[in-house]
């Protein structure tokens, strides 16, 4: 689509190049960071449900201990441990269910769904 305008008695086209940068500006899917906060011995919510591509980010609000991300050994490991007001993050790119639980309190349970794109 062109856009043509009569500027200075002389007639200019610039429709296609603003169509082009906001193309190259707005990405198709845009990838989103989901919160999971750790309280109270918890993680709210359990169970988050997210696109592939997307990222957990779980945030120590406790007052005193840390905490750990521990994954079911085929799902990949465990984060370091991390702080009151320390957070960790991971990426998820291939759907699937990953359940997880806290390294030093495993009643502390969680699971991310991650759904198609």
């Amino acid at each position: 689509m062109l856009l043509s305008v009569l500027c200075e008695g002389r007639r200019v086209s610039a429709g296609l190049a603003l169509v082009f940068s906001v193309a190259t500006i707005l990405p198709a899917s845009a990838q989103q960071t989901v919160e999971v906060v750790i309280q109270n011995y918890r993680f709210e919510p359990a169970e988050v449900r997210i696109r592939a591509g997307d990222t957990v980010r779980w945030i120590n609000r406790e007052k005193r201990t840390s905490h750990s991300v521990l994954f079911a050994s085929e799902q990949g490991g465990e984060s370091e441990r991390f702080f009151p007001q320390e957070s960790w993050e991971r990426r998820f790119d291939a759907p699937g269910a990953y359940s997880y639980s806290c390294g030093p309190h495993p009643e502390m349970k969680g699971v991310v769904v991650v759904m198609a794109p």
